[in-house]
């Protein structure tokens, strides 16, 4: 089952929830306070862009019932495969956390056309530092959370979603 992240700036912390199913566009509210404003989604080191693949049910690589691709068993039971690899994948080897990070773009088709995780992909993939790549492209997406405030706090619980 994937684990997203999102970031509420009210708390200045970084929340996981934990989905039973591949929800890219559910965005859940601040486990801690009603009140505060939507949360944002987060990019893991392995995680994807924002675009959602379109398909109907006559595209190729659309799901068995239509829909997007997203919606095909297969599609949920590769990415749990996927999902469980991460658990044991060194975060710190760029080259792997890239070769996964493009696995998942086309799977997903999330990210396949963004600059910016493109070029997070390609750097990654020929070595570079994940520290640094994300970074720069933190800065290219322009919603690294931190800023002025630096780094967020990341909470050790797990939400349901």
């Amino acid at each position: 089952m994937p684990i997203y992240e999102f970031y509420c700036r009210d708390c200045h912390a970084v929340y996981q929830f934990f989905s039973k199913t591949v929800s890219p566009e559910k965005i859940p509210p601040c486990p801690k306070h009603d009140d505060h404003a939507p949360l944002e989604r987060q990019m893991s080191r392995f995680a994807m862009g924002r675009s959602t693949p379109k398909a109907s049910s006559g595209e190729e690589g659309a799901g068995e019932t239509g829909g997007t691709p997203m919606d095909d068993p297969r599609t949920e039971a590769r990415m749990m495969e996927i999902m469980s690899r991460m658990e044991g994948m060194d975060e710190n080897d760029g080259r792997a956390m890239g070769r996964m990070m493009r696995e998942l773009t086309e799977l997903t088709g999330e990210g396949g056309d963004d600059p910016a995780m493109q070029e997070a992909i390609r750097r990654l993939e020929s070595g570079e530092d994940p520290e640094k790549v994300e970074e720069i492209v933190g800065d290219a997406w322009g919603d690294a959370p931190g800023g002025a405030m630096g780094e967020p706090s990341y909470d050790g619980g797990m939400y349901d979603m």
